[in-house]
Formats: structure tokens, C-alpha cells, sequence
């Protein structure tokens, strides 16, 4: 049988693969109870797009140079035509620090973090995958999907009411508001209650390490994400009790 996709090129292929992609309707695993928003994760996307490729005749080179990420998709029937490339600046976290002056993150970690948070970006990038503007949006220079595992808390010696509908579209009112960065004193105590968490329960590195990611290093947030980011984590420390 004669393969349908043999004399396209790159271009057509990328925009049968995206088409396909989306039939698929691929749903989101990756879940922050807390902040209440889903996220697609790596294991969501590329699976699927795999497969996709595959079937169109498409393949993927991704390469980190230390300043750059960039995802070059390739025509397999065709090895002279040039590859179309996505690209996005690289930033690597740093290790994070507690308040002992212990350092909870190694530099492996934080390495690992940032290639996984990028390659997820590279992905959406060339197949076009969407998402709406919610609380990630806030939580960084981009949108994101958002990013923030949800932290699993240890045994509560006091637990707070949830709060109630009305509260929690209050504070996702106030979380896609645009009313300027958030202050220093804001970003301090963002830090201190990361910090603190850490101290408490090492296990939530990685929900530490990806709000580090996505406020590019504790620097770059709005104001009103970034108080309603504090008051979660805030809750989420008074549950650990003492």
C-alpha cells in the first residue's frame, strides 16, 4: 500500500500531525489540587505524538546549548529538506537553599527539572497545543500548563476548613488580575514559606522546585498571584502542625 504522506513535506506533515493530535483529545494527568488547575505533563504528549509522527513520517532532535532550547522536526521521506525548529531560551534552576543553609536540591536535580520543564514547552510549541489562561499564566513569564504538582501533606494534627465556593473564585479572580509584579516583601516570604515547607516535608522538591521555575528564580510574578500562591502554601504548612 502506498504511503499517503510520502511526497509532503515537513510543513504539511507538522500540520496533518497537529490535526491528529488533536483529534485525539488528549486530556491532562498533571493536577494541582491546592491551586486548582490540571496541566498536560510529558507523559501526556509524547506518547501520542510518537505515534503520530511515526504514522506521517516525522522525527525529533531536541538540543540544550546552555542558552537555548531548540526542537527541530524532520521530514524522514526527505533528508535534504531543512527541519523546522522551535526554540526557547534555557534557564536552569538553582539549588535551593533552607534556612539552615542546607541545601535541599542538588545540581542534578535542578538540571533534570529545567530539561523536563523545557522539553514539555518544545512540545506545545510544535504541536500547537493550547491551553487557557488561568493560574499559571500568573505564575511566570508564561502560561503553563501549569505546572505545580500538588503537594501531599503529612498527617494533620489540625486541619482548616476547605474553603468555600465563593472563596475559591475569589482567589482565582485574584490570581489572573494584571496589577504589576509583586513586591519584594512578597517575594521574601514566597522564598521563606518555600523554604519552610521544604524543612518540614522534603518530598515536595519537586512542587518547590517548579514554582522556582515558573517565577524564573523566585523573581517574576504579579502581585495578586503571587499573595494568593502564599496563602496556599501557608494553609498547606499549617496542616503539618508543629
Amino acid at each position: 500500500m502506498a504511503n499517503i504522506y510520502e511526497g509532503m513535506n515537513v510543513r504539511q506533515k507538522l500540520a496533518k500531525a497537529r490535526l491528529y493530535f488533536l483529534n485525539q483529545k488528549v486530556t491532562k494527568s498533571g493536577k494541582n489540587m491546592s491551586l486548582e488547575f490540571k496541566y498536560f505533563e510529558l507523559e501526556d504528549i509524547v506518547p501520542v505524538a510518537i505515534r503520530i509522527f511515526a504514522r506521517v513520517g516525522l522525527t525529533s532532535n531536541t538540543v540544550f546549548n546552555g542558552e537555548t532550547a531548540t526542537m527541530t522536526i524532520f521530514n524522514t521521506d526527505n533528508r535534504e529538506e531543512p527541519g523546522i525548529e522551535f526554540v526557547a531560551p534555557y534557564r536552569e534552576v538553582g539549588q535551593i537553599i533552607s534556612n539552615k543553609g542546607k541545601e535541599v536540591t542538588n545540581p542534578m536535580q535542578a538540571l533534570g527539572s529545567s530539561i523536563t520543564y523545557l522539553r514539555r514547552y518544545l512540545w506545545m510549541m510544535a504541536l500547537d497545543i493550547t491551553e487557557p489562561d488561568d493560574i499559571d499564566a500568573n505564575l511566570g513569564a508564561d502560561n503553563e500548563d501549569t505546572d505545580l504538582e500538588t503537594p501531599a501533606p503529612a498527617k494533620k494534627k489540625t486541619q482548616k476548613a476547605p474553603a468555600t465556593p465563593a472563596e475559591r473564585k475569589a482567589a482565582k479572580e485574584e490570581l489572573t488580575s494584571e496589577d504589576g509584579a509583586a513586591t519584594e516583601e512578597q517575594l521574601k516570604e514566597l522564598k521563606a514559606y518555600c523554604k519552610e515547607l521544604l524543612e518540614k516535608d522534603e518530598s515536595q522538591e519537586d512542587f518547590v522546585q517548579q514554582i522556582a521555575m515558573k517565577t524564573d528564580g523566585f523573581t517574576n510574578i504579579t502581585a495578586s498571584a503571587c499573595a494568593a500562591l502564599n496563602q496556599n502554601l501557608a494553609e498547606i504548612l499549617e496542616q503539618y502542625g508543629e
